[in-house]
């Protein structure tokens, strides 16, 4: 009975061995990290561009706006969003820049709104106070 206990002690204790080799050899590498990082920046961004685009698309329309017919974006500063037959409107296309917010919303063939700064746009140099 005793020598099953020990080998019963034993088989345990080599699990958990090679249970933390395991665990020890198999840390993110920083590449992966990165990543990472960069594909929670993106749906974070996806997510925003959405849910500030239909927002405001649907307060123009008076119809929410489900999925996007297309969407393209750097992965990083922008989200553009373009959804087809959308309550009275054939298309809805709508611009979300990071740190700017919507710099475009044009339903149909109207725009109301378009911001043309691009986004890493430095800031203007202040003028001189001399004539």
């Amino acid at each position: 009975m005793e020598s099953n206990l020990v080998r019963g002690m034993i088989g345990f204790i080599v699990v958990m061995v090679v249970g933390f080799i395991i665990v020890g050899t198999t840390r993110e590498t920083q590449q992966e990290k990165v990543q990472g990082a960069l594909l929670q920046t993106s749906g974070m961004l996806n997510s925003l561009a959405l849910s500030k685009c239909s927002e405001l698309v649907s307060k123009e329309i008076g119809a929410h706006p489900y999925t996007p017919k297309e969407s393209s974006s750097d992965g990083m500063s922008w989200v553009k969003l373009i959804w087809r037959d959308v309550g009275t409107a054939k298309s809805a296309e709508c611009r979300y820049v990071i740190d700017q917010g919507i710099t475009l919303l044009k339903i149909d063939e109207r725009v109301l709104i378009e911001k043309t700064e691009s986004v890493n746009a430095a800031p203007a140099a202040p003028k001189s106070a001399h004539h």
